[in-house]
């Protein structure tokens, strides 16, 4: 099975590239950052003249916010017109225990579970640092439409001595979406390199994501000094470069 490629792009008025040069890299799909103003009408006029389309929505989770189950129903609603799947957040629950976090972000699966849309938390700490870290987290969760947004670098960043094939495999039941990054395997290095110039090996995280049965996106979460928005055309190259190289190593896209 295909699963669309897609790219972390920004907002809708502040894309990374233009959709244009998106589009001609390669990819089909985006990951949109939430903003106050966005409509699935927006979305659709501004993305498929170049025959985009958005995979997810990312949102800030700020769990101390009482307000959050409306906005992320809201959010779920949009991305459910626009055929995504997911909300894409990251959050921390270091000023409350975990069964408070859990039971905060049971309100937001129920929020968006009426949407049929999940919640995917990105691989971070404290909720999500590694695959165990995962488990004890959605075992307190508990909730269908809450899951892990499963990221190929982060788990090199937050950990030590790990391998991000056997991390996937472990919390494979939880993903709900995906980020492809690359890294060159250190503790903490925030210097993210193209695909193909590090150590992630994708298509052996493809096969277990297939072997799974995992349909989503593969959103590429490309950041880091190389990567910079500011140098548009030497930014689409390296966009188009990671693509080539998923292609290159057999996880085929559309």
């Amino acid at each position: 099975m295909n699963n669309t490629i897609s790219y972390r792009a920004g907002s809708l008025e502040r894309p990374s590239l233009e959709w244009s040069r998106v589009a001609a890299a390669g990819v089909r799909g985006v990951e949109l950052n939430w903003t106050d103003d966005l409509t699935a009408a927006a979305a659709d006029a501004a993305l498929t003249p170049h025959g985009l389309r958005v995979t997810s929505l990312g949102l800030p989770c700020p769990l101390d916010d009482d307000a959050l189950p409306t906005l992320y129903g809201k959010a779920a609603a949009i991305a459910a017109d626009l055929g995504a799947h997911y909300l894409f957040t990251s959050t921390r629950g270091d000023d409350m225990s975990l069964a408070e976090a859990a039971g905060r972000l049971q309100k937001l699966g129920d929020a968006t579970g009426a949407h049929e849309v999940s919640v995917a938390l990105e691989t971070h700490p404290e909720l999500c640092t590694n695959a165990e870290r995962m488990r004890e987290s959605m075992t307190m969760i508990a909730h269908p439409w809450v899951g892990v947004n499963y990221d190929t670098a982060n788990v090199y960043y937050y950990n030590h001595n790990i391998d991000t094939v056997e991390q996937v495999a472990a919390c494979i039941d939880l993903v709900r979406g995906v980020h492809l990054k690359d890294t060159h395997g250190k503790f903490e290095d925030f210097d993210f390199p193209v695909f193909g110039e590090g150590i992630v090996p994708f298509d052996k995280v493809h096969d277990v994501l297939q072997r799974a049965g995992y349909t989503d996106a593969y959103c590429m979460e490309l950041e880091g000094p190389a990567f910079n928005r500011d140098e548009p055309d030497d930014l689409a190259d390296k966009v188009a470069r990671c693509v080539a190289h998923l292609r290159s190593v057999g996880v085929p896209g559309r």
